[in-house]
């Protein structure tokens, strides 16, 4: 099932668990473009907790971010452009959502941030 991330008949708890119709949902929520109707966002939920792929894409097309969680907790690793195309962020995720490490570049490609943590 893929629905709109502003249906209102889809309502997100405290607990970031996310309801439509009053049931815990298990599908893919999209966010569009007003002006064009492009998708712009997707996330996956089970359960009513994000699991599975996330994605985002700036108006024209171009990836501005990917991720993965399971059971509402990030792992893997986690991707961010700038809008030109070029890498903006990379973190990656361990056991348990700990980051791993970070790498930061700036929009002309210069690495400027690049961290590892212990796990």
């Amino acid at each position: 099932m893929r629905i709109d991330v502003d249906d209102p008949e889809s309502d997100m708890g405290l607990d970031q668990s996310l309801t439509y119709q009053g049931q815990l949902f298990t599908g893919e929520t999209v966010e569009e473009n007003p002006r064009t109707g492009q998708v712009v966002a997707m996330t996956t939920y089970v359960e009513g907790l994000e699991d599975g792929p996330l994605r985002e894409w700036y108006s024209d097309g171009a990836d501005r971010a990917e991720g993965q969680c399971r059971r509402g907790i990030p792992y893997g690793r986690w991707r961010d452009w700038h809008p030109n195309g070029q890498p903006a962020l990379e973190k990656e995720y361990g056991a348990r959502g700990m980051v791993r490490s970070i790498k930061k570049w700036s929009e002309n490609g210069e690495l400027i941030d690049d961290r590892n943590f212990d796990a």
